[in-house]
């Protein structure tokens, strides 16, 4: 077990003692604050067990091997060993964490909507008033989430399940039981009544026309995606919310995905906010087209280069310096 999975489970079973179905004001802001804590250090600890430098910022050999194995380097005064200067041992975001890990953890990719909604819990406590905290929201995400979703994580990591529940994991599951709605019958009955409000407006022009201009002025504005309605099968408008992280190279912050906010549909009226429905439906937005980084330098490469290094590392490294 690597110190970042390690590291997370003190967060978890602080959460599993003090989780109550009375839980309430500054004890639910201190648990979900937690609940993000414990799940950003457990996802790098995913990602670091693949390989280590995919929880870095800067993952280059020539900073990675001074931040990661630093007992291994030889004591060479030589610059011709090009190493960083100065080691950026900085690591990747929470929601970076997110989008990295979906694509080796199962978990992940099922409830990336509720991990996103965490990390915008931990913002919005660490960073903004606490009017905008929505507190029962995340009251009902704690006593109904907490539980199956590490326990989704304890059977994906084989992980036991003390490292999470401390030995309460018969009152979480009782907590949450209680909350657990069938899902797929609730989407399906959700699903129908806008399919039956769809056809009670089709035969409408006027009206079919007014929503094709509306969903193509919406679509044309920032951070919206055109999807198919899972109700009525037209066009429906998912709202995105940019993820930008930090390139030191730069200096300046990269777009490396989106966090999905909200699917409506104008035409049937169909809206969803919840994060485990739009987990459920497995919405997907497009990849970001990420810049190509020099494999040296870590900055951002103007053409396609085969060698995959920019301009000034190119002609550097092509030579016998």
């Amino acid at each position: 077990m690597n110190n970042y999975i390690q590291d997370s489970g003190p967060f978890f079973k602080d959460i599993s003692k003090n989780i109550n179905k009375d839980i309430s004001g500054f004890e639910i802001i201190n648990l979900t604050m937690n609940f993000a804590i414990g799940l950003e250090k457990f996802l790098k600890g995913i990602l670091y067990d693949i390989n280590p430098t995919y929880v870095l910022i800067e993952p280059v050999f020539k900073n990675s091997i001074q931040v990661l194995y630093p007992d291994k380097l030889l004591k060479l005064n030589d610059p011709s060993t090009d190493l960083t200067k100065n080691p950026n041992s900085d690591v990747i975001t929470f929601r970076n964490s997110i989008l990295r890990a979906q694509s080796i953890s199962k978990t992940t990719f099922e409830n990336k909507n509720i991990l996103f909604n965490l990390s915008d819990a931990r913002d919005i406590i660490a960073h903004c008033e606490l009017r905008y905290f929505e507190t029962e929201k995340y009251k009902t995400l704690l006593l109904r989430d907490f539980y199956p979703l590490l326990k989704s994580y304890s059977d994906e990591t084989d992980i036991k399940r003390g490292h999470f529940f401390s030995g309460s994991h018969i009152k979480l599951a009782n907590i949450s039981s209680k909350l657990q709605e069938s899902l797929e019958n609730e989407i399906s009955l959700l699903l129908d009544a806008h399919i039956g409000k769809w056809n009670t407006l089709r035969g409408n022009p006027k009206y079919v026309l007014e929503k094709d201009r509306l969903t193509y002025e919406i679509s044309e504005t920032p951070n919206k995606e055109v999807i198919i309605c899972p109700a009525c099968e037209r066009e429906a408008i998912l709202y995105l919310k940019p993820i930008y992280e930090y390139n030191p190279s730069i200096g300046d912050e990269l777009q490396i995905g989106n966090e999905i906010k909200k699917l409506k549909c104008q035409y049937c009226k169909l809206e969803i906010v919840d994060s485990k429905k739009l987990d459920y439906l497995d919405i997907k937005v497009h990849e970001v087209k990420k810049p190509s980084l020099c494999g040296k330098c870590g900055k951002i490469l103007n053409s396609d280069n085969a060698t995959g290094l920019c301009d000034e590392c190119d002609e550097y490294y092509g030579t016998e310096n």
